[in-house]
């Protein structure tokens, strides 16, 4: 297992979409059907309101539940670490939407699960996750959990789902607090 994470700094994703979009244009899903999403939280009030824009998608956690509900072994750990989809097994049940602390898989209109597959045929390649690569304001990373970090930037110690280890680091400024 790799010990990649992906890095969302919440101080310079500004909500436009890209990432959203180029991972449509890759999967090739049906319109409404969104692997990644952004999640917006308004926070205070004029003259000093905040707005925080939070890119949610599949994090492969390691303790990750929808692999442990699955009933008939369609969601996997693979040896890079990704949590891996076998797309023909899937029944479409629908046990691994429920568990996701994330949100971060759906069941198609054919019954059968979709999910973020980390891009691993991309990392192979040499080439960063296509979110990744889309940001224009390189709000995210693909990147070792050790990297340092930019300067201004602290970890976000509360994640939502953290008892499901997510592969995910959410960077914010030292001053302000968004769980």
């Amino acid at each position: 297992m790799n010990d990649q994470v992906f890095t969302i700094d919440l101080a310079r994703c500004i909500g436009c979409g890209t990432c959203s979009i180029a991972c449509k244009d890759r999967t090739r899903l049906p319109d409404d059907v969104d692997l990644l999403q952004i999640e917006t939280t308004e926070r205070g009030a004029y003259p000093a309101p905040s707005v925080t824009h939070r890119v949610i998608h599949c994090f492969h956690c390691a303790q990750a539940p929808c692999v442990d509900v699955c009933p008939v072994d369609a969601l996997t750990h693979a040896a890079d670490g990704f949590v891996a989809l076998d797309e023909d097994a899937c029944t479409g049940c629908g046990r691994c939407v429920d568990t996701c602390p994330f949100s971060a898989v759906t069941v198609l209109p054919d019954a059968t699960a979709a999910k973020c597959d980390g891009c691993g045929d991309e990392l192979a390649e040499g080439r960063e996750p296509t979110c990744v690569r889309a940001c224009p304001m390189r709000a995210l990373s693909y990147a070792p959990a050790s990297a340092p970090l930019p300067p201004g930037r602290v970890r976000e110690v509360e994640i939502r789902g953290a008892e499901a280890a997510p592969r995910v680091c959410y960077l914010q400024r030292p001053s302000t607090s968004h769980s």
